[in-house]
């Protein structure tokens, strides 16, 4: 049976008066110890009842929250018609939002999802990501990847070639396809269900099916198998992974030890807030050795191999 490490946490921020008036959509860690946080009034009604709009016919306003050394500042996206579901700074201080859904109405009408604003939020560029995205992380290089979902590999929404068919496109900030695992056949990904980088350069990802980490470097992969049913956000630290489950309801927080060519289960962990209750993410993001937590109103954060 593996030991339980409880490790007692502070947040490192409040959203209280943000979220009075907009909900959470999505969290990052930008390259600068700094975070951004994507807020909405109100999200598009769902097609039929369950497929996400990617334009729509109203507007719709967003909030775009940074915190850098202590200070909060709130930017308002009012009049919007995409419906954006991810933020990940870019271009060392601008932001980039993006849409997980883009449509293919034909070559001359391919719907731009990923769009660069400024911090006054005005727009500075916009292009397509592709279809079924389950991920975007932005490295330190500036450069931009995207893991994708199953209907993201295998095309809908009017794709019969879809951008994410090999389940993980990488991009330069203008937009350009430059990276891809099209070429890579020792695995097929099903869906990316988790993405990130390291302080080396190497882009991480862990994908469903033969459940394998795979590590990118100059356009080549290496594999690991990690012992566990899989995760959906993670922290590296070397030969040390992080990983956030998030399962049938059930969140877990685990560490993974390289062993060759396989990750290891060290022992679980449990953060506890300072009213003595676990730490309980609604919206979980990572960043090289990092993860970021919302719960609630408040922001936690944890390092891969910190211990504290």
């Amino acid at each position: 049976m593996k030991s339980t490490l409880k490790i007692h946490t502070s947040p490192i921020a409040n959203l209280h008066e943000e979220l009075r008036y907009a909900s959470p959509l999505s969290i990052a860690i930008g390259h600068h110890n700094d975070m951004f946080i994507l807020l909405a009034e109100e999200r598009p009604p769902l097609i039929n009842g369950s497929f996400p709009a990617t334009v729509t016919e109203e507007s719709y306003s967003y909030h775009v929250v940074h915190l850098k050394d202590g200070q909060k500042t709130v930017l308002h996206l009012p009049n919007e018609k995409w419906n954006y579901h991810y933020i990940q700074p870019i271009d060392d201080g601008h932001f980039l939002l993006v849409g997980a859904r883009s449509y293919y109405h034909d070559p001359q009408n391919i719907e731009e999802n990923a769009r660069v604003y400024d911090n006054n939020g005005q727009l500075i560029r916009s292009f397509c990501l592709g279809d079924g995205i389950k991920h975007v992380y932005v490295d330190g290089n500036q450069k931009i990847w995207t893991g994708y979902f199953d209907e993201g590999v295998h095309g809908n929404y009017g794709w019969k070639e879809p951008i994410g068919s090999s389940g993980l496109v990488g991009w330069n900030a203008s937009g350009q396809k430059i990276d891809s695992l099209e070429e890579d056949r020792e695995y097929f990904i099903f869906e990316c269900l988790a993405l990130n980088g390291d302080t080396e350069g190497r882009i991480w990802f862990f994908f469903s099916i033969d459940s394998k980490i795979g590590v990118r470097q100059e356009r080549r992969t290496r594999y690991y198998s990690p012992e566990g049913m899989g995760f959906q956000s993670f922290a590296v630290n070397g030969d040390k992974i992080v990983a956030y489950e998030d399962r049938w309801g059930r969140r877990s927080l685990f560490e993974l030890q390289r062993k060759g060519d396989e990750f290891k289960v060290v022992h679980d962990i449990e953060l506890i807030k300072l009213d003595g209750t676990p730490v309980k993410p609604q919206l979980v993001n990572n960043r090289e050795s990092k993860l970021l937590f919302l719960d609630g109103d408040e922001l936690y954060i944890y390092e891969a191999g910190s211990g504290i």
